[in-house]
């Protein structure tokens, strides 16, 4: 009987270190991109926003991606708003949360006649925030996910100044959940892309595109990919 027992803890060992090895686990064929909603039931669903097929072949040439520095303070600006924060920064490392990352959420503010900021305890009617939950899963030719992340997307909006205007506060982008297989890296950065008014010059509406990037690398293969959102003061989110 310890025979036995043996020679099956041996063949399971041996199948679990030939799937691990085997190109078929290796090798990533899609990556999805989920928003996790919650149902009547208070059960979580998956809602498929985006799903890119891997190609064939084996893929050991990898462009290298473009960073920026992190430098925190002013992002960027247009006529009569301005982004503070932080422009770039890393959300997972290594297949696990940058849990002390010195992010600095998006606000996206006016300027007054002189130019100057006008920060957002100084602004009315702020909105609680808006939160929204995605899921970038991969799959891989066994069938099976090796690397998936969740993240919240966060932030609040409404704010006005002087009783006019739609702006945005604590705008970030968390991660909340990372699994990744062994084999298998997994990085992703923060970054805001672009700002702009899409209300009137008298009445601004703030607006942000913001983005992730993302990397999962196996021994055999890299996948790079992102997830655009576009959020503005009216508390609108729309995900590219």
């Amino acid at each position: 009987m310890k025979n036995l027992v043996i020679l099956a803890l041996a063949f399971s060992m041996n199948v679990w270190g030939q799937d691990v090895y085997s190109d078929q686990f290796q090798r990533i064929q899609k990556v999805e991109l989920l928003e996790v909603v919650e149902n009547d039931l208070g059960e979580e669903e998956e809602i498929l926003v985006e799903s890119r097929k891997m190609p064939s072949e084996l893929d050991l040439l990898v462009k290298a991606s473009h960073t920026k520095s992190n430098v925190s303070g002013v992002i960027m600006e247009i006529k009569a708003i301005i982004a503070l924060g932080k422009e770039i920064y890393k959300i997972v490392e290594a297949g696990r949360p940058v849990v002390n990352t010195h992010s600095e959420p998006v606000q996206i503010l006016p300027k007054d006649e002189k130019g100057n900021i006008v920060q957002a305890f100084e602004m009315s009617n702020w909105k609680a925030p808006r939160a929204r939950k995605y899921r970038v899963s991969t799959q891989n030719y066994l069938g099976m996910t090796p690397a998936s992340f969740d993240f919240m997307l966060i932030y609040s909006y409404g704010g006005k100044y002087r009783g006019k205007g739609a702006y945005i506060t604590g705008a970030q982008i968390k991660p909340v959940a990372v699994n990744v297989k062994w084999g298998y890296s997994l990085n992703a950065d923060f970054k805001v892309q672009s700002i702009m008014n899409q209300g009137s010059e008298s009445n601004p509406v703030a607006g942000a595109v913001l983005m992730i990037d993302y990397k999962i690398s196996t021994v055999l293969q890299d996948s790079s990919g992102n997830a655009t959102f576009h959020i503005n003061g009216l508390g609108q989110t729309t995900t590219y």
